[in-house]
């Protein structure tokens, strides 16, 4: 055991150094998070200075942990915090969930709106102050432990963009339960239905008061790791609380039932019309899918559709409207770019926007494709032209064993269109005309083109984003990492 004298010694050597090397140990000490790092704050004040700075950046609350939040973080903590996880976690499955009896009904809309409502009381006490990010994760233990075992719940594991549990670690659990479609690791029996509806199916947000407003939080977090969205009207309702939001991450599932696709996108619509703020800048939206990862796929039942949408008050007209308030728009999946295309009106002229991403499933590699294809590439180029400040636009489309990426980029000396993929497209003499059009009113004339192919073996849509190396973000980086996992 050491004396004190020692002690005192030791102390007197730390302080011996330049306050500069000692502030670089401690963020080394910090970006390393060894066991019990975070308790090293409370040695001195130059400690705490900087290591609660990195402890308190990122906080992750489950709806237990609420009541001690607001006793223990003070008006000093609030302003080192910039990202808040609210974490809902739902009873696990009932012991008859997969037998052919009905399982006792959980009333998860109760469950998830009294967590969010409890959070909002607390942050509507906060004053604006640096930015803050709200997420919101909903999830049950179960859902990984019955039909789906190779689910990520939440982005614990992932870390700075590395792998928790490596690839090489991963493949080596022995997921065998023939009861729930698992032998020996593989996946042999697809989901029942009752499975999907009970993983994928909306939550009803239900708040018996309206919820207070809150100015602090400034972007809001919706990964595809929430797997049970929340439905348009509940997300409107979160919408309608916020004050300043200046960003939106938003990664819904796609209806797992084709019939409720174009019910959602009505709701939805509605939604983006009425509850995006003026003071949003940036929305990112990725759809994700079932069907990019079902190993049974069926062929899809006809659906007769009751025109429920008036094309007016699409998703597509709704988006386009939205992106002439907006500085960064990135769509995937949700609408295509032709679609939204669109509702583009002649007189439209974006003065903010600077970066642009959407999806087209045109870009495929299908030679009766390759006129509208043309057609597509062109009509962006005539909309670029209207968009002042546009540094950076990418029409993409990828999946299992195909990515492909037109990207028109302008930097500080040059302007360039290069086509990305695991294909080739001969651009057309039409094409190029007029995307140099569209960079002629730059300080520098020359355009150029560049052809660039894909090697890499591409699996899921996740990797087909690894690989083209998009210029812009279209989903979320912890998103990406499970995709590319699952």
């Amino acid at each position: 055991m050491k004396t004190r004298s020692q002690t005192r010694l030791e102390a007197l050597k730390w302080m011996s150094l330049p306050a500069e090397i000692r502030l670089m140990i401690l963020a080394i000490i910090a970006s390393q998070k060894y066991p019990g790092w975070a308790s090293l704050a409370s040695v001195c004040r130059e400690w705490q200075h900087v290591l609660e700075k990195v402890n308190f950046y990122k906080l992750k609350l489950r709806v237990s942990c609420l009541d001690d939040f607001e006793k223990i973080i003070s008006p000093q903590k609030r302003e080192i915090i910039h990202h808040i996880c609210l974490n809902v976690e739902l009873p696990r499955y009932e012991s008859t969930c997969c037998s052919k009896r009905r399982s006792p009904s959980v009333r998860i809309g109760s469950i998830v709106s009294d967590g969010i409502c409890k959070l909002f009381s607390i942050l509507s006490t906060w004053r604006p102050a640096n930015n803050l990010a709200l997420e919101i994760n909903v999830y049950s233990p179960s859902d990984c432990e019955h039909w789906f075992k190779n689910l990520y719940l939440s982005s614990d594991d992932v870390e700075h963009d590395e792998d928790a549990m490596p690839d090489a670690e991963r493949t080596r659990i022995p997921f065998h339960d023939p009861q729930h479609g698992w032998m020996h690791g593989q996946q042999v029996k697809a989901p029942p239905k009752s499975a999907l509806l009970r993983l994928f199916r909306p939550i009803l947000l239900v708040f018996h008061e309206t919820l207070p407003r809150v100015e602090a939080v400034t972007c809001l977090i919706i990964r595809r790791q929430f797997r049970r969205c929340i439905s348009p009207l509940g997300f409107g309702l979160l919408l309608s609380s916020f004050n300043r939001l200046e960003h939106i991450s938003y990664e819904p599932w796609a209806p797992y039932e084709a019939v409720y696709t174009e019910i959602r996108d009505r709701a939805l619509s509605y939604t983006m019309r009425n509850n995006l703020l003026d003071t949003l800048n940036r929305l990112t939206v990725f759809e994700d899918s079932y069907k990019f990862y079902d190993p049974f796929p069926k062929r899809p039942a006809h659906v007769h559709w009751f025109n429920l949408v008036d094309p007016s008050e699409g998703l597509g007209a709704s988006f386009a409207s939205k992106s002439l308030d907006l500085h960064h728009l990135a769509i995937s999946f949700m609408v295509n770019a032709e679609e939204l295309f669109r509702h583009c009106r002649s007189t439209w002229s974006w003065s903010h926007l600077q970066s642009l991403a959407l999806t087209s499933q045109l870009l495929q590699d299908d030679w009766e494709k390759r006129e509208q294809i043309e057609a597509l590439l062109c009509r962006a180029s005539v909309l670029v032209q209207k968009m002042p400040k546009i540094h950076t636009f990418v029409l993409w489309n990828g999946g299992k064993a195909h990515a492909c990426a037109f990207i028109y980029r302008i930097d500080r000396d040059s302007a360039s269109v290069t086509w990305r993929g695991t294909w080739h497209l001969e651009l057309s003499p039409r094409v190029v005309k007029s995307w140099k059009l569209a960079a002629s009113k730059l300080p520098f004339h020359e355009l150029q083109l560049k052809q660039e192919f894909i090697q890499g073996v591409i699996k899921t849509h996740g990797d087909a984003i690894h690989h083209l190396e998009l210029p812009c973000q279209v989903i979320d980086p912890a998103s990406l990492w499970q995709i590319r996992r699952e």
